[in-house]
C-alpha cells in the first residue's frame, strides 16, 4: 500500500496533537519497538554506506532523529559546527514565529512632517512591501494635502541602524544576492539603496496625481504620532512562507532584525545575533558551537551543527506543531520534487534513487559555492516521522552543485526508507 505524502501526515499531526512537548521533554529516553529498531537499523546501515560518496567530499555532517522522541537514528559529525548556507533560514523562521509571532503585521506609514506640506514616509521593515502598497499609501496621503502647495517628502528610517554588510559577507554580495538592509524596501529589490527606490515610487505617484514634489530630509517621527495613511497587510507568517519556499535572502535579513526588536535588543547585526541565540535557547535548543551571524545563511562566519538543525525541525514539526504550523503548510517549506526550491524543475528528487521520495519530504535547501544543505522532516517506512540535517562543506568542485544536491536528495530518500 502506498504511504500518504508527508504533507498529509503532517496535517493529521497538527489536528490530533493535544499535548505539546515542553523543551525539557525533547530528549526524553524512549525504548523503540522491535520493528522500529529494525527499520532504523536499516536506515543507519544504508546511510553509513551512502555517505561515502565523492560528490560529498570529506566535510560532511549528518544527523537523523526520531522526531517524536529525539532518539538518534544516525549521526556523522553531527556536533561539528558547519556553514549552513540557507538552512539558516529554518532557524530564522522558528525564531520569528516564537519571538515576533506569526500574526504580527508590519506597518508602513505616512505622517505629517514638521513643515507645512511635508510628508514623512516611515519604514516599518515590511519584508513583502510592494510597489502597489507604496502607490496606495501615496493615494491616501494625497487626500490630506493642498494641491496648490508643493509637497516635501521626507523619510523616517530609524527602525534599523544605517545599512552595513553583515560580518562574513563578501563585498560582491551587495547588490547581487542581498540588498542593504533597510526598514523601507520593496520586496524583490536587491539594490544598494532600496530605501531610495521605494521613496522614488512614492514620490512618482504623488507627481502623477498632480503634485509638485520636493526632496526632504530624515525625520524621527514621535512614537505617539498619528499617521495620515498606513498599510499593514503583510504578516510575519506571510514572510516566513515566502522565505522558506523561495529561500528569499532579503526577507530573512528583515526578519532577523525583527526578532532582535521583539527581544528588546538593538536591531544591529550583533543585537540580532544575540536575540537569535537567546530565542533558540529558550526553545530548548542547545546553541553550543552555533554562530548565528545573519538570518539568511550568507555569512561565511555562520556556524550551525547538523544536530541543532535536526532538533529545530523536530521541535517545529513535531514537538510544538500547532505553534509552528505556518512553516509546514503547503506554501511554505519546500516539498520534495513538488514545490519551492525542491521543485523537480530544479532537478530535485528526479534521480532513480530519490524520485521515490517525491512528495514525502519537507525540507529547506541551502547552497553557497562550496556548501550544500538539506534539512527537514519525512515520515519513514516504519510510519514514524524523522527529522534530519545534511550539511556539505568544502564541496568538491569537480562535481556540479546539482550533482551534490541530488546526492543529498538520495540521503533524504534513504531516511524516508524508499531507497
Amino acid at each position: 500500500m502506498k504511504r500518504q505524502p508527508l504533507v498529509l501526515v503532517l496535517s493529521v499531526t497538527l489536528l490530533s496533537s493535544t499535548v505539546l512537548l515542553a523543551p525539557a521533554a525533547l530528549a526524553a529516553p524512549f525504548a523503540p519497538a522491535a520493528s522500529t529498531e529494525q527499520a532504523e537499523s536499516r536506515i543507519n546501515g544504508r546511510l553509513a554506506a551512502r555517505i561515502d560518496n565523492p560528490r560529498f567530499g570529506s566535510d560532511l555532517a549528518v544527523a537523523v532523529l526520531d522526531a517524536a522522541t529525539g532518539r538518534v537514528v544516525f549521526s556523522r559529525r553531527a556536533n561539528e559546527p558547519m556553514l549552513p548556507a540557507s538552512n539558516m533560514k529554518i532557524i530564522t523562521a522558528v525564531n520569528t514565529v516564537a519571538a515576533v509571532g506569526p500574526d504580527h503585521t508590519f506597518r508602513t506609514a505616512v505622517f505629517a512632517g514638521p513643515a507645512t506640506g511635508e510628508l514623512v514616509l516611515q519604514g516599518g521593515g515590511d519584508p513583502l512591501l510592494s510597489a502597489t502598497d507604496l502607490r496606495a499609501l501615496a493615494n491616501d496621503a494625497a487626500k490630506t494635502l493642498d494641491p496648490a502647495l508643493p509637497v516635501t517628502v521626507s523619510t523616517d528610517l530609524n527602525l534599523f541602524p544605517e545599512p552595513s554588510r553583515a560580518p562574513g559577507w563578501p563585498r560582491d554580495y551587495i547588490p547581487s544576492v542581498a540588498a542593504s538592509v533597510s526598514p523601507l524596501a520593496r520586496f524583490g529589490d536587491y539594490s544598494r539603496d532600496p530605501a531610495a527606490n521605494a521613496l522614488a515610487i512614492f514620490r512618482q505617484r504623488l507627481k502623477a496625481l498632480g503634485f509638485t514634489v520636493q526632496a526632504g530630509t530624515e525625520v524621527d517621527v514621535a512614537a505617539d504620532a498619528v499617521p495620515l495613511a498606513q498599510i499593514a497587510e503583510n504578516s510575519a507568517a506571510d514572510a516566513v512562507r515566502v522565505m522558506l519556499r523561495e529561500s528569499e535572502n532579503n526577507v530573512a535579513e528583515l526578519l532577523f532584525r525583527h526578532v532582535a526588536i521583539a527581544k528588546g535588543q538593538p536591531a544591529t547585526w550583533e543585537g540580532a545575533r544575540s536575540a537569535a541565540a537567546s530565542t533558540l535557547a529558550e526553545l530548548g535548543i542547545d546553541t553550543t558551537g552555533l554562530a548565528l551571524v545573519d538570518g539568511s545563511g550568507l555569512s561565511r562566519k555562520d556556524r550551525v551543527t547538523a544536530l541543532a538543525l535536526a532538533n529545530v525541525t523536530r521541535l517545529s514539526s513535531t514537538g510544538d506543531p500547532v505553534r509552528f504550523a505556518v512553516m509546514y503548510d503547503p506554501s511554505a517549506m519546500p516539498i520534495s520534487g513538488v514545490s519551492g526550491t525542491l521543485d523537480s524543475k530544479y532537478g530535485r528528487f528526479t534521480t532513480k534513487h530519490s524520485k521515490c521520495a517525491r512528495g514525502e519530504v519537507r525540507a529547506k535547501t541551502g547552497t553557497l559555492f562550496d556548501t550544500i544543505g538539506l534539512s527537514g522532516v519525512t515520515t519513514a517506512a516504519d510510519g514514524l516521522q524523522k527529522s534530519f540535517s545534511i550539511l556539505v562543506n568544502d564541496r568538491p568542485q569537480r562535481f556540479t552543485a546539482l550533482a551534490t544536491r541530488q546526492a543529498a536528495d538520495g540521503l533524504a530518500a534513504t531516511v524516508n526508507g524508499c531507497w
